[in-house]
């Protein structure tokens, strides 16, 4: 089947919506899972339960609408993203986050927002960068774990994509995000709702910065290598 290579130029305005809800749904979870579990906040365990459900929430409600954002992808528009491959990874993305908090958050002496804008650029570059080097040492040993998106021109995998530029916009994206989100963590009554709009805000402030990046800087934002597995056809079913 076709390979096919894309580099990614812009950043679409979509991602500003849909990293708000990400961050809307995760967020307040963070605040919930502790309180019910007596356990320390940003536990790695809570991390892998966090993420997982988070992008099934979020996948679930986009997915519907996908094929109406017009979104394109090798010559088609994206119709679905494969739910329980990508919460497998962003389980373990946010898992790593924590531990790259905790680790670092001992080290780091500065007050708000200056230890929050570091620590998630440390963090989550990191994650990233080690989650993305076992995603290509894992995909082709275990393949039920890729990535799969379904487009109008067929069904495609994703085999592997930039580690390092991808590190670095996942580490500006954070370091911009978390103070925000962190604003739950000042307050001492409400603090689920309040982390529901830091959550949403944070989001949305981190994917506007790099679509405004984006929009302004000729700059490639990485590369991602695309496996088509079955093309568009009577036996594939929009």
């Amino acid at each position: 089947m076709m390979v096919s290579k894309i580099d990614i130029q812009r950043i679409s305005p979509h991602l500003i919506w849909i990293m708000g809800l990400l961050e809307l749904i995760t967020v307040p979870l963070v605040v919930i899972i502790p309180r019910l579990t007596g356990t320390t906040l940003k536990n790695p365990l809570h991390g892998i339960a966090v993420g997982f459900v988070g992008i099934i929430v979020l996948l679930c409600c986009i997915n519907p609408f996908l094929s109406r954002l017009s979104i394109n992808l090798v010559g088609g528009n994206i119709r679905r993203i494969s739910v329980l491959s990508s919460a497998f990874w962003s389980a373990l993305i946010l898992a790593l986050i924590f531990i790259f908090q905790m680790i670092f958050g001992f080290a780091i002496s500065f007050g708000y927002p200056w230890k929050e804008i570091i620590l998630g650029i440390v963090s989550a570059g990191g994650a990233v960068f080690c989650s993305s080097l076992l995603y290509r040492m894992l995909v082709h040993i275990l393949p039920f774990l890729a990535i799969t998106i379904k487009t109008t021109n067929g069904l495609f995998v994703i085999e592997q994509f930039s580690l390092i530029k991808f590190s670095i916009f996942a580490a500006i994206y954070e370091g911009v995000a978390l103070p925000i989100i962190s604003i739950w963590k000042l307050v001492t009554e409400n603090e689920v709702l309040i982390s529901i709009v830091t959550g949403l805000a944070g989001g949305i402030a981190g994917a506007l910065f790099l679509w405004l990046i984006s929009s302004v800087a000729t700059v490639s934002f990485g590369w991602i290598f695309f496996r088509q597995i079955r093309s568009a056809g009577k036996d594939y079913p929009e």
